[in-house]
This record gives C-alpha cells, structure tokens and sequence, in this order.
C-alpha cells in the first residue's frame, strides 16, 4: 500500500511539473510567432504639409511625390522629399533629396540618396550651393550635418571635403575633413 502511494505522489508530482515546465515553454515562444508587418497605414501623393511659427509667419514647408505613414513606428518615409526653410529677412533654404525619413515626433528627418542644399540671392542667382549625401536634419535647431563627402559652391570658390556641418541661422557652414578649395579669380568685364 505504501508503494501506491509513493507512486501516487510521484505521479502527482510529474504532472504538476510538466504542466509548470509547459507552461514556462509556452511564454518564452509568445511573440517569435508573430510577424511584425510594415504596412502603411495612410500614404499620400504629391503631399506637402507647412509648419508655421507662433506669429503666423511660415517656418518650413514639406512636400514630397510620395508619403507613407508607418503605424508600428509612427515614422514616415517619403520619395523625393523637398524642403525649404525659411527665416526672417533672408532667403529661404531649399533642400532636395533622393529619399527621406521622418522621426514620430517630427525632430529629425534623414535624407537618403543625392541630397542637394541651395539658398538663392534675393534677386534671383544662386547664393550657395551643397551637395552630398545622407543628410540629417534637426528642423528644430535649424542644423544639418553629413558624414559623407561634399562638395559646396558659391560665387567665389568651390570646397570639397568629408562631413558637413550646416547651422542655418548663423548661415554658417563647415566642412569638417580632407578639405580642398578652389578660388574662382575675380572677372575683369
């Protein structure tokens, strides 16, 4: 009788830790099964969207020939993104890109690809010029920087170097690596 019952026991006891140890298989396998899927939620053609400042003036403008919005993200990817920035009293800053991404909260949009950055004269030739690629934006901070070689043009020279940093409200640029200038002598007409 008394090996009944160790048996009994014994059995009891492998039951109960096969349905712990079961149970244990079956939360660390929750999740691997399911597939993560990265489908929009909402895209868009020929887009573009304008932030304003607090006094009613523009700030930047987005437009792009595709948007897609990512819900598991809350990111946006857009095909051929163009961007102008613009600030009190100076010509605004435009920027072109191949591709471009958009954080959740709107602070950082990545540019892919050729990314090509110019500000204007106010009477209509070209001020600047930047060309690169894989840029990082911080639209907040009015800045702009690359790792990636670049070559930058204005009236009087042309600049090559790696990495950029571009600061928008001091209008200030600078070319961190391997840097080469080439001076245009002055005309004589």
């Amino acid at each position: 009788m008394l090996n009944r019952w160790k048996i009994a026991v014994t059995l009891i006891a492998l039951v109960i830790g096969s349905t712990w140890l079961l149970n244990r298989l079956g939360e660390n396998d929750k999740g691997k099964g399911e597939i993560i899927r990265h489908d929009p939620d909402y895209f868009m053609e020929n887009f573009s969207t304008t932030t304003m400042e607090e006094d009613g003036s523009m700030k930047n403008r987005l437009s792009a020939d595709y948007m897609a919005h990512y819900p598991e993200n809350d990111t946006t990817e857009l095909s051929r993104p163009y961007l102008e920035v613009f600030r009190n009293n100076k010509q605004p800053l435009m920027i072109i890109a191949d591709k471009g991404w958009v954080t959740s909260d709107n602070e950082v949009i990545l540019l892919t690809g050729a990314v090509k950055l110019w500000q204007n004269e106010p009477e209509g030739g070209r001020k600047m010029e930047i060309m690169t690629t894989d840029v990082r934006i911080l639209p907040e901070q009015e800045y702009a920087e690359t790792d990636m070689p670049a070559t930058f043009i204005n009236r009087q020279s042309t600049i090559t170097g790696t990495g950029v940093r571009a600061y928008f409200k001091e209008e200030r640029v600078k070319l961190l690596n391997n840097v080469q200038t080439i001076i245009e002598p002055e005309s004589t007409d």
